[in-house]
């Protein structure tokens, strides 16, 4: 008899339908109790630890070589974090000395010293510092499995066409996925704008996150469906259930070619009225990805990789390489690159400084590069370097008030400046730009926008920071409403206030993609949409099939509702009336 069918639910992350067996790593606890060894043991432990780190590290060492063939080297860095971790002064001299003074054995030491680093990420409460935490928690399994002589599960040692099932990935395991051997993932940890949900989004890998103890359900061999749209699972499915998958797997696949007709199109509305759908970047490496899918440019940058990948500071130089091949790629249309925007944590690590019980409402992104101005000037100088005869654009993050604009502004001059008296080649003039994701950034948009080029609206913590939700929370993410009318109120204000300003206005969150809104951003008179690359066909699809005339009433009266439910009721039921059936099928 046959095992019985089980239906999961969780949270679809990115759309699509895979069928194929699973693919289960259960990663259970390396418990270490604490083991004392002989003053003569002390020697062959330090030489047990050394042999151990280093092949821990030539294991890295392999998996980026791995990425960078089929990714490119700027990808690949990001693996650089945990060989840098390994290699980290305090780690190696704090282990050692455990195992020279307090003669403990190897295993003893190395896990008192990275337990106490884990745990101090941990307890941050930041989404940041818990994907650090995830990177320390992977160098730990490796060297501890090394050193015992146990196997370290690689995520790409894996036959073909297989269905990943584990608990959490971390950053540097994400970008393993793109060798090809996963069609689908099922997680228990993550949230919709995550690591993992940006970057299998990017990938076009259907991913399910939020299932409790999913590698406790699932077994490796069963047959799987992850359904990335609905955010449903399905394990062990029957004939009539898998028939119905592999139908719509189809359709889907026929749904998407159909699509792929409006990446090279303008995206223009019925009656004229012309916008710019670009994408957003998350690894150098995809930006194959955003040619493919015709994608009118970057709208958004994330820079965040080139600071979180190693345990130092990324410099101008290296940033400037980054930049220049990327708008060499993409010319002649636009980058636009936003500053760092990360926490505290990795400062901390780098400056000396302490940690902060909540770093979503402290020390980061803007407030970094302010008070840590040589910082943010050396990101500035790259920029400015390579937007030399190129299309460039520049993005502050997490702006909060008028003052931090000109305090930026004021750094990007100085950094000109600089630049100019070294002899150093560099843009004379560049758009500057904002990102409107602090509900009194958007409140002050008028004020704001004469210091500026252009807005960009950051939806994903717009809503988290409107509606004192933290996005990444499973317990109230009923509570994170991407269609709140006071949401919807701030997002029409702004976009009102960039033009009442003579400037223009996009927006880069997960609400760009989502087919429900593209008219009523259209009506609100959104001018550019920034979202995941293989998303673009379809938002310029959406676009040339609807006026700009019947866009404007749909945002009028959406504007006149209380609650989500009923936006979301009247938003679906306008596409019904307005567009082709295919994209009701989206």
């Amino acid at each position: 008899m046959g095992k019985k069918m089980e239906i999961i639910e969780g949270i679809g992350v990115s759309p699509g339908i895979a069928i194929a067996p699973a693919h289960k790593i259960e990663r259970g606890e390396i418990t270490i109790e604490p083991e004392n060894i002989a003053s003569e043991e002390v020697q062959e432990e330090i030489r047990r630890f050394r042999e151990a780190l280093q092949k821990s590290k030539d294991q890295l060492v392999r998996v980026q070589a791995a990425i960078a063939k089929t990714m490119g080297d700027e990808s690949a860095a990001i693996i650089e974090a945990q060989i840098m971790l390994m290699s980290d002064v305090s780690v190696v001299d704090e282990t050692i000395a455990g195992i020279k003074n307090k003669r403990l054995s190897a295993e003893s030491a190395l896990d008192i010293v990275l337990r106490k680093a884990i745990d101090a990420l941990e307890s941050a409460d930041d989404a940041t510092m818990a994907e650090r935490a995830h990177d320390l928690i992977d160098v730990r399994r490796r060297i501890l499995s090394n050193l015992m002589g146990m196997a370290h599960h690689v995520i790409q040692d894996v036959p073909e066409n297989r269905i990943l099932i584990i608990q959490h990935l971390a950053p540097s395991e994400t970008a393993q996925l793109f060798h090809g051997k996963y069609v689908g993932l099922a997680l228990e940890m993550g949230g919709a704008t995550g690591h993992v949900a940006i970057m299998t989004r990017t990938m076009e890998l259907p991913c399910v996150l939020g299932i409790s103890n999913v590698t406790g359900l699932i077994e490796s061999g069963d047959t799987v469906i992850v359904d990335g749209h609905d955010g449903t699972v399905i394990v062990n499915p029957t004939k009539t259930v898998l028939k119905k998958y592999k139908d719509r797997k189809k359709a889907q696949e026929k749904h998407k070619a159909w699509l792929i007709r409006f990446k090279d199109k303008l995206a223009v509305t019925t009656d004229g009225h012309k916008l710019s759908v670009g994408a957003n970047l998350e690894l150098p490496g995809e930006i194959e990805t955003v040619v493919k899918y015709g994608s009118d440019g970057v709208g958004l940058f994330r820079t965040e990789l080139l600071y979180t990948r190693s345990t130092k500071l990324p410099g101008e130089d290296e940033q400037t390489a980054v930049y220049k091949e990327l708008a060499d790629t993409i010319h002649p249309n636009s980058l636009v690159i936003r500053t760092f925007d990360i926490g505290g944590d990795k400062f901390a690590e780098i400056l000396g400084t302490p940690f902060e019980p909540n770093p979503f409402l402290g020390w980061r992104a803007i407030r970094i590069g302010l008070s840590r101005p040589r910082v943010l000037k050396t990101q500035l100088r790259a920029i400015l370097r390579a937007a030399y005869k190129r299309n460039i654009k520049i993005m502050f993050p997490m702006i909060s008030n008028r003052d931090e604009v000109a305090q930026a502004i004021a750094l990007l001059e100085e950094s000109r400046d600089e630049l100019e008296k070294e002899g150093i080649r560099c843009a004379k003039k560049i758009d500057v730009g904002i990102m409107v994701e602090v509900p009194s950034a958007a409140i002050l948009s008028r004020e704001i926008a004469p210091l500026v080029d252009f807005f960009s609206i950051g939806t994903n913590d717009l809503i988290q920071y409107t509606l004192a939700v933290d996005r990444g929370n499973q317990r109230i993410k009923d509570l994170y409403q991407s269609y709140n009318p006071a949401v919807l109120k701030l997002v029409k204000y702004t976009i009102d206030a960039a033009h009442f300003g003579g400037i223009w206005c996009g927006l880069c969150g997960e609400m760009a993609a989502d087919p429900r809104a593209t008219a009523m951003l259209i009506g609100m008179g959104l001018d550019e949409f920034s979202v995941n690359p293989p998303a673009v066909p379809m938002i310029k699809g959406i676009i040339r099939s609807i006026s700009a005339k019947d866009a404007r009433r749909i945002a009028e009266e959406t504007l006149r509702f209380s609650t989500q439910d009923e936006v979301i009721e009247f938003l679906e039921e306008k596409n019904r009336e307005l567009l082709p059936p295919e994209f009701l099928e989206i």
